[in-house]
């Protein structure tokens, strides 16, 4: 085998490696309150709510979009604030909040999913 033929065999094992693991090695935003969703917007999405903490104004609405693949609900952690029906993919749930105050909820099927309105 010549020697082009062996360095162009290499470049060619690099290339594909890179392409395998560099996708997954790249840094990703890893605080989901800093995320850029529309304001009162909600994602849920493998198996995390996205943002995980939400601030708002009395009065606005927060709408919870599941886009994962399983279903899920919001259930508020008093148990009287909100709740939701089973969330399958693409369905949503808006609740508006009138009071100041934090609100922490969970997804009741997969508790450690949680997260936080906080109404100013």
């Amino acid at each position: 085998m010549s020697f082009l033929n062996k360095s162009r065999d290499v470049l060619l094992l690099v290339s594909l490696i890179l392409l395998v693991f560099l996708p997954g090695c790249t840094q990703q935003n890893q605080d989901p309150v800093k995320t850029n969703n529309a304001p009162g917007a909600v994602e849920i999405k493998n198996f995390a709510f996205n943002p995980t903490e939400i601030t708002i104004k009395a009065g606005s609405t927060v709408t919870w979009t599941n886009a994962d693949a399983m279903g899920h609900d919001i259930l508020s952690d008093s148990g009287e604030s909100f709740k939701s029906e089973l969330l399958s993919t693409g369905q949503s749930f808006s609740h508006t909040f009138t009071a100041a105050g934090t609100y922490q909820y969970h997804c009741g099927i997969h508790p450690s999913m949680i997260g936080k309105v906080i109404v100013e």
